[in-house]
């Protein structure tokens, strides 16, 4: 069986990152017996499709980053054979826009962009885009004057229950904690939660056993467990645990944070390593164990995700130009380390089944 997946690439020259793709977006397939990655067709006028989403089963969302201009999030129609038909384009009012996330209980999408530290609030409705509802720039720094000289948004989720949205800022070592009110969208509040200074954050995952939420920390590599309160939404830091070797003597840079559809397993990409180390979770505690740490079999694993049986792993290299694929043990969500397929894509940054 065909499992067909979507990745993004830079393909816009003259951006933060080299583009040598020209392309997009590209539709591939993975064979859920074999592993075997194929590509079936690119998409030339979708310009550095940074991040993607799904909204339902049959909605394609992509983050569209034009670097220093303000960035676009779009709509797609998903054909039985992928190919897609444009729905909307809204601006996400921000430059670099980096990443975005769908609320399934409140029908929005929440869009992150880096360079201005931006995030922006869209209502959609049958795969229609509204313009922004809600926009709000963030203010900080931290002591890495390179990466922390001002505010960088680089990620937004809402809780499940849609109570809570949290900001992701790399560059004032917080994470934003916004309050909706009666699941309307409606912001009221907004309080900045503190990490550990010049860690970073970047991205953060919601665990399924209790109130926990997992933060990767892009400038040290290193993975916080939070404790998160119902009723206030406010975070407690309860764990600090590093995602590279000790040995390791380079400048770390983790990309990635995933949970294994098992829930029994947390991934992390490491893009100066490049690695993706496994954690177990604790299924009581939600406490992570290191089990398992293995190479992308390329350079600079941006982003990775999972098939949705589990059964297997796409990572998408950044700076090698291709998209490889890992068998797994779809139960345990531990990695058998095959590597099963290697597939050629030019300057890959994000992968959606």
């Amino acid at each position: 069986m065909e499992q067909l997946f979507y990745v993004g690439s830079y393909s816009k020259p003259g951006g933060y990152f080299p583009a040598r793709s020209t392309e997009g977006l590209s539709l591939c397939s993975l064979n859920s017996n074999t592993g075997v990655l194929s590509k079936i067709r690119g998409f030339k006028d979708i310009v550095n499709a940074t991040y993607l989403g799904k909204y339902g089963d049959g909605i394609l969302l992509v983050a569209s980053d034009e670097y220093y201009d303000p960035g676009n999030v779009l709509s797609f129609a998903i054909q039985k054979n992928g190919s897609l038909q444009s729905l909307s384009l809204q601006s996400a009012h921000g430059a670099a826009t980096c990443h975005l996330s769908v609320g399934e209980v409140t029908d929005q999408v929440f869009v992150a962009s880096y360079l201005d530290s931006m995030m922006s609030v869209h209502d959609i409705k049958e795969g229609i885009l509204s313009p922004a509802e809600y926009v709000y720039q963030y203010h900080g720094y931290g002591p890495n004057k390179e990466r922390q000289e001002k505010s960088h948004a680089h990620c937004a989720e809402i809780s499940p229950n849609g109570k809570w949205l949290y900001v992701c800022d790399l560059g004032s070592d917080k994470i934003w904690l916004h309050d909706t009110k009666n699941l309307t969208g409606v912001f009221t509040d907004v309080k900045g939660i503190g990490a550990p200074i010049g860690y970073g954050p970047r991205h953060l995952v919601f665990g399924k056993y209790g109130s926990k939420i997992y933060v990767i920390c892009e400038l040290n590599a290193h993975v916080l467990t939070y404790e998160q309160n119902q009723e206030t939404g406010m975070l407690k830091l309860i764990d600090d645990q590093p995602t590279l070797p000790e040995d390791f003597l380079g400048v770390p840079s983790a990309s990635a944070i995933r949970m294994h559809p098992s829930n029994n397993t947390l991934y992390i990409s490491n893009r100066t390593h490049n690695s993706i180390t496994v954690f177990s979770i604790n299924k009581y505690s939600g406490s992570l164990s290191i089990e398992d740490r293995f190479d992308t079999n390329g350079k600079e694993p941006r982003d990775f995700n999972f098939d949705p049986s589990g059964k297997w792993l796409v990572c998408a290299n950044q700076e090698s130009d291709n998209l490889v694929s890992f068998e797994l043990n779809p139960l345990t969500g531990l990695p058998t380390k095959n590597i099963k397929s290697v597939l050629e894509c030019g300057t890959p940054v994000c992968v959606q089944f």
